[in-house]
């Protein structure tokens, strides 16, 4: 059991987009300010904080379930960090998670827009299927070399991280599960059927690959194959699945972990499910249904702790309050990390307008927002008082010369697809997920020092260097995880440094986008585009049979020979000429909205104005 100076903690991830960098740039540092707070303990140094965190679980959506994924994978090795300083250098490769979210599949001679506009994907397949309106082939190229290549290494040793991790990814499974229910009628039982696409993929990290019979998938990183790492590839694929712009993925798993998982099988196992062979569906961004997985997050550590409670054999009343939320005695929380919080926007009050144009994109809208919609969770936010130290929020924040900034990610236009447009944006915003997690832990994830939590009460007895101190007679807090630097010299010294320099980050002003460039992109545009619209219609539905022709309509809509093949020829020409027409209309239409976009967020160098 966890020892009562231990702090736990889950990660909460939603989706990004490419605008995952940020996130990614957080979790970087968030692992080097443990890393170096645990050499500190290892070194003996004095005036270290003596309490213990532990992540216990990581959660996430979308880009945030792909930077769960990566981020088990990293912890499994030893990696440098990347800052302002070696962003530059061959280290970077060297970090899987920067790599993974800044390099991507970038090369000097091919951008990502090169790659994501490219028709591979299409012409590759026998049947010439369109799976995305973008290649999305890279990120199945990224997913692989990370997790492919993750081994354990021995030497690592992470006591901050659990032993037996686990790790959620959120999922729109287009297959879905089927239940049953029945009703009695006048001619009998009748029954109604529903089907739910809400999915998630379920880890948990076990050196021996053992199965335990609670629906978590066993993930070991023992050695190169690795039990479930190939499933590992294909959850973060498919909960990264952006609908209809980027590939959906099949998903290939045990009935069992489906069966046996209570956060996927909550209708007590009455779900309509083979159980001997293995379930097999198709699934999408997870951000659809359930883009930030706090209530996951939390369910998991609860369920953790009431498990450690009853192997301690701890009386049944002691387990009334699994999760204490005040100041005074929580002992466990979640960071959730959010590159597009929903409190950044405000609501509209407009009228409601009913023509056709404006109503079906409010049906969408309306359609999502609901199936995101956490009723549980609202109820419990009301039944919570302020004093609620179980969620913490790490969100992106820009100031320039001491003012907060309109817009501060360089990937978040276009719904966060602006970052494949440029890797300095990627960079940029990597960067700034570092400072802001700088910020997080040196002044809000803390606790005031006057409600004496026991943890943190054991942790900073005697020392005092760490705190928070807002003066004018106000209490000083204390820092969760304190942050810290310790350099090591060749004579077996260290030096513990407790002011850690502030990130610089880099200039948003420097990351322009040239008109020019943005520009050379609309034939490769029309191009990706004709490809597109040409083989839209492709793929075959197999032993789905066809429909059953209408002797009626055959005789009525009959034709001559010279109709048939003058229709024929018609048609061919309309629709080379309407295929024509639509991929210049939607590339004009695309390229307009990105320098709308980048104009807006001042991000556009017009390098034709004077052209």
């Amino acid at each position: 059991m966890t020892e009562p100076k231990t702090i736990r903690i889950g990660i909460c991830m939603a989706g990004a987009v490419s605008a995952g960098a940020y996130t990614a740039g957080v979790i970087d540092y968030l692992i080097e300010a443990l890393e170096n707070w645990q050499k500190a303990k290892d070194l003996n140094l004095p005036g270290v904080p003596k309490h213990d965190v532990k992540i216990e679980v990581l959660t996430g959506a979308s880009a945030g379930g792909m930077t769960a994924a990566i981020t088990a994978c990293a912890v499994q090795q030893k990696f440098p960090h990347i800052n302002p300083d070696n962003y530059r250098t061959s280290e970077n490769t060297e970090n899987p998670i920067y790599d993974a979210w800044v390099n991507l599949t970038e090369t000097e001679d091919l951008s990502m827009m090169d790659q994501m506009l490219a028709d591979d994907d299409i012409r590759g397949n026998k049947a010439h299927e369109v799976k995305s309106i973008f290649d999305s082939g890279f990120i199945e190229r990224v997913a692989s070399r990370i997790i492919d290549t993750s081994v354990k290494d021995p030497e690592v040793n992470r006591p901050y991280i659990a032993d037996d991790l686990e790790i959620l990814t959120t999922q729109t499974n287009l297959k879905g599960f089927n239940y049953e229910l029945e009703f009695k009628t006048a001619l009998g039982k009748s029954v109604h059927r529903m089907t739910r696409h809400q999915d998630l993929v379920h880890f948990k990290i076990n050196d021996t690959g053992t199965y335990e019979g609670d629906g978590k998938i066993p993930l070991s990183f023992s050695t190169m194959e690795g039990k479930n790492k190939a499933l590992l590839i294909d959850a973060a694929i498919a909960t990264g699945a952006f609908p209809v712009g980027l590939s959906p993925r099949k998903v290939n798993r045990e009935a069992r972990y489906v069966l046996e998982n209570p956060y996927l099988n909550t209708a007590n196992k009455q779900m309509l499910l083979n159980k001997i062979t293995n379930y097999v569906c198709v699934n999408v961004d997870g951000g659809v249904i359930n883009n930030e997985p706090f209530g996951l997050t939390d369910q998991v550590l609860a369920k953790r702790k009431q498990q450690e409670q009853e192997a301690a054999e701890i009386p049944k009343e002691a387990e009334n309050d699994q999760i204490k939320k005040s100041a005074s005695s929580f002992d466990t929380t979640l960071i959730m990390i959010d590159p597009f919080p929903s409190e950044q926007g405000a609501w509209e009050d407009e009228e409601s307008l009913d023509a056709i144009k404006f109503a079906v994109p409010g049906l969408l809208n309306a359609m999502r927002a609901q199936l995101m919609f956490k009723e549980q969770e609202l109820q419990n936010a009301f039944d919570e008082d302020e004093d609620n130290y179980t969620r913490f929020m790490v969100l992106p924040v820009r100031y320039k010369n001491e003012e907060k900034q309109n817009f501060a990610l360089a990937c978040g236009g276009l719904g966060g697809f602006a970052g494949f447009f440029k890797k300095e944006f990627r960079e940029h915003d990597f960067m700034l997920g570092r400072r802001n997690c700088q910020l997080f832990l040196q002044k809000y994830f803390s606790v005031p020092a006057d409600k004496e939590n026991p943890i943190l009460t054991f942790g900073y007895e005697g020392i005092d260097q760490f705190r928070v101190k807002p003066g004018d007679g106000k209490t000083d807090f204390l820092p969760i995880i304190p942050d810290m630097r310790v350099t090591e010299r060749a004579d077996g010294t260290a030096t513990l440094l407790t002011e850690v320099p502030e990130e610089t980050g880099i200039d948003y002003d420097s990351v322009k986008m040239k008109l020019s460039v943005l520009m050379s992109l609309e034939e490769l545009m029309k191009n990706r585009f004709q490809v597109v619209l040409k083989n839209i219609l492709n793929g075959d539905k197999k032993n789905k049979g066809t429909a059953v022709e209408s002797e009626i309509i055959a005789r009525i809509r009959k034709k001559s020979k010279l109709n048939k093949f003058l229709n024929k020829k018609v048609m061919k020409l309309v629709r080379k000429i309407g295929i024509k027409q639509a991929k210049n209309i939607m590339a004009e239409k695309f390229i307009d909205a990105v320098i709308r976009e980048m104009e807006i967020r001042k991000l556009l160098d017009d390098d034709l104005k004077n052209s």
